[in-house]
């Protein structure tokens, strides 16, 4: 097994010159050919990466209602998991539920948005994928709301306990 790793990396230090001088035919911007270099350091490519990254959040956050839901149910699950005192093992899986459901919703986005500049027109394929789209953020949302409820609901004690203890001590002092 070390071995096939050792020559995965060695293809790939070999082969990443040859590989820097092709085009690739599904590239954003195919006109450039060639990346200039810089320097040693190519960071400023890199930091375009980011910037773009962040365009690409900030349209879906202030073009998608969706979007901003799940955000507000990210902090509010946040603000409770603080509030509850959840160790690292759940903020693992609350971290991995929150990620997966804004994910699907970005990938969803690019999707309709993708949809969209190929055509206005009502067509059976696109509305597939739309449709498909969606489903995988309701999917990962129903399953993110079911890690959550297995990680929040051992921390709320049952409600007839919580109930006559508010009673008892507001009540009957």
């Amino acid at each position: 097994m070390i071995c096939c790793a050792l020559i995965a990396v060695l293809l790939a230090l070999v082969s990443r010159p040859i590989l820097a001088f092709r085009t690739n035919p599904l590239a954003w911007r195919p006109a450039l050919t060639m990346p200039q270099r810089r320097g040693p350091i190519r960071s400023r490519g890199r930091a375009d990466s980011v910037v773009h990254a962040a365009a690409g959040m900030s349209f879906v956050v202030r073009n998608e209602p969706n979007m901003r839901i799940h955000l507000a149910i990210a902090v509010t699950v946040a603000a409770t998991g603080l509030w509850l005192g959840l160790d690292l093992a759940e903020w693992r899986w609350l971290g991995l539920a929150i990620a997966l459901v804004l994910v699907v919703e970005l990938i969803n986005t690019a999707i309709e948005q993708a949809c969209n500049a190929v055509t206005v027109e009502h067509h059976a394929a696109i509305k597939a994928a739309k449709d498909a789209a969606a489903a995988a953020v309701l999917l990962s949302a129903c399953f993110a709301g079911l890690i959550g409820m297995t990680i929040f609901l051992p921390h709320i004690p049952p409600m007839s306990t919580l109930v006559s203890s508010v009673i008892c001590t507001t009540v009957f002092p």
